[in-house]
């Protein structure tokens, strides 16, 4: 009779943990519009819940607050529906989005660029040892300043000056691996691409 009842609160705390464990955040989405990000997301059937925040980072490690939304969500008899929209994305850097239930739910991250497409961009060589150029079409005698990322929106680079028809990068320290680059002029251009960096010659 004891063993038997030691086995059935074994399992009661076993399922209980992973009630606790599984995350009741799903369909999370993140849509870029002209000059805003449309955030929506589900949260399953269960107990209601005290609020639910957005938080933003730039580098999917250090997450910031944007949003608190303090009531209640949730509902007891079916999943509910959530929305909102951030209207102040940052347009030189990536933006990773992920929504928090209080106190320890997260769901997945979702990664938003805002810059302008690099289809207006000629980057070569590609892929690049040493030296890089960029070229922006229609773009002559211009200042400019440039963040570069890691494929994991790490921070790897920044640069600035005066580009008479292309900039020029050294990226012959920069590890092997595919990097993305976020470009702002001063006619308030915005634009983004990417390189891959190849290994250094024997």
């Amino acid at each position: 009779m004891i063993k038997s009842r030691l086995v059935a609160l074994f399992f009661g705390v076993m399922l209980c943990a992973l009630s606790i464990a599984q995350s009741r955040i799903y369909n999370f989405n993140a849509f870029p519009l002209k000059d805003s990000v449309r955030l929506s997301f589900t949260v399953t059937q269960g107990a209601s819940c005290g609020g639910w925040v957005v938080e933003n980072s730039s580098d999917s490690v250090t997450f910031y607050q944007i949003y608190n939304n303090g009531g209640l969500c949730g509902n007891t008899t079916s999943a509910e529906i959530y929305s909102y929209t951030d209207y102040a994305p940052n347009k030189l850097s990536p933006n990773f989005y992920r929504i928090h239930i209080p106190p320890s739910d997260y769901s997945s991250v979702k990664r938003v660029d805002m810059a302008a497409s690099f289809t207006n961009l000629l980057i070569f060589p590609q892929p690049a040892e040493d030296k890089l150029s960029i070229a922006i079409s229609g773009q002559k005698n211009y200042y400019y300043e440039i963040n570069i990322y890691d494929r994991y929106g790490r921070k790897k680079g920044f640069g600035s000056g005066n580009a008479v028809e292309k900039i020029y990068l050294d990226v012959s320290e920069f590890a092997e691996g595919v990097y993305v680059f976020y470009i702002t002029t001063n006619n308030s251009g915005n634009y983004r691409g990417k390189f891959l960096k190849k290994p250094k010659a024997n």
